[in-house]
């Protein structure tokens, strides 16, 4: 593998945090401690229990996750379409060793590789760094940040191994229904790629304004192609970032054996807590109460979101988003042009303390200007607290008027 790009988000949020008194650059649900576990649980008593570690033996687990944590996170794919077993999951070191090991295990040098973008940084620049050749598939900005099925067949060549989405998106909040994905499918089926799919934030759909939350979208694992590899992870939608606990789900075997073997080069077995923890977070007892809490955050900090953009339509605009913990959303300077997102970001943390990620250094490829001033907001938040954000926003765009 050649040189790492430099990680310009994960590097923009841990060095201007410590700045921040409020905090908007991330994506992950707020933390939950082991008594928020309980207390969350309809069977508190049973959950105390499953939690009690002092007699927990700390050995080296199983290379794949044991059957009782792969059968809790099978259960998040059941539904219309594929069974998904606890034969079909192996767990990994967050969704971030998910992506690695899946990635490194699938590409080579000169593979041609197509990525939806923009995008999680990750999933675009290892396989820059595998030294494959790596084409963007736009997002369209002028189109509910939506993929076009003619644009990906435009992209397609005789040497593409992988399609890498990640959905919902991150950043834009948008996310793939049924009928797109298996738009997706048909095209990869007939040119034999593998796709990959980062669903790190597929539990959290909220739907837009005057609708009912839409019925989740199914995971692209559910269809009935099989040369799919979806990931995923406790962090972003579960609020246990902490927890390193991430999965692999495919129906394709052959997949999953070199997921295995490579996992025996770099993590081997997950930890032992870190398992016990995931396995009862993901329990019936649990896993309801954790989306429902923060399913409600998201409902409630988007109306608020869309009335800030609404009030501030001569500085800001976006696409709202349907599912997902963040939204993009382009601020504008006093004559009506893209702002200079990087000096915006750094001026509202200056001034107000409050703390987003701008587009194009975090999000844009490099040399592309097409992200000029986008912002990254994390809506996933107690609502107090984006309520203060949003409040401490909008004074510094009148101060800017």
């Amino acid at each position: 593998m050649g040189k790492l790009a430099h990680f310009e988000l994960a590097d923009w949020v841990e060095s201007q945090s410590p700045k921040a008194s409020l905090a908007l650059a991330g994506s992950a649900t707020p933390g939950l401690s082991i008594s928020d576990l309980i207390s969350l649980s309809s069977d508190a008593d049973a959950t105390k229990d499953a939690l009690s570690i002092a007699n927990l033996q700390l050995t080296l687990g199983s290379d794949v996750g044991s059957p009782a944590l792969r059968s809790a996170i099978a259960a998040l794919y059941q539904g219309d379409g594929q069974e998904i077993t606890h034969e079909n999951v192996i767990t990994a070191n967050g969704t971030t060793g998910a992506n690695l090991n899946v990635l490194y295990s699938l590409l080579h040098a000169y593979d041609h590789v197509i990525c939806a973008y923009p995008i999680y940084t990750q999933l675009l620049n290892l396989p820059r760094a595998q030294g494959c050749e790596v084409s963007l598939w736009r997002l369209k900005k002028d189109d509910q940040w939506s993929l076009s099925i003619k644009d990906l067949e435009g992209l397609i060549k005789s040497n593409t191994k992988a399609l890498i989405i990640n959905s919902p998106n991150n950043p834009t909040g948008s996310h793939l229904d049924r009928q797109k994905q298996l738009e997706i499918l048909d095209v990869a089926s007939r040119h034999n790629i593998i796709v990959v799919a980062d669903e790190i934030f597929r539990p959290l759909f909220h739907g837009l304004p005057g609708q009912d939350t839409p019925p989740p979208a199914p995971s692209f694992v559910k269809h009935d192609y099989k040369r799919v590899v979806v990931t995923g992870s406790l962090s972003k939608a579960w609020g246990l970032t902490g927890a390193r606990m991430g999965w692999i789900v495919s129906r394709d075997q052959s997949l999953l054996r070199e997921f295995t073997n490579t996992r025996m080069y770099t993590s081997e077995a997950p930890g032992t807590i870190d398992e016990v923890i995931a396995t009862e977070a993901l329990s019936d007892r649990c896993r309801p109460s954790i989306i429902q809490r923060h399913l409600s955050y998201a409902k409630e900090n988007l109306a608020s979101l869309d009335a800030f953009v609404a009030k501030n339509k001569d500085r800001c605009q976006w696409t709202r988003p349907t599912a997902g913990a963040t939204a993009f959303v382009q601020f504008l300077s006093s004559t009506g042009d893209p702002a200079d997102d990087v000096e915006f970001c750094n001026a509202l943390l200056d001034t107000k303390g409050v703390l987003l990620s701008p587009g194009s250094l975090c999000f844009a490829d490099k040399g592309d200007m097409g992200f000029k001033g986008f912002v990254r907001v994390h809506f996933t938040v107690p609502p107090a607290k984006m309520k203060e954000s949003l409040e401490k926003i909008d004074d510094f765009l009148k101060s800017t008027r």
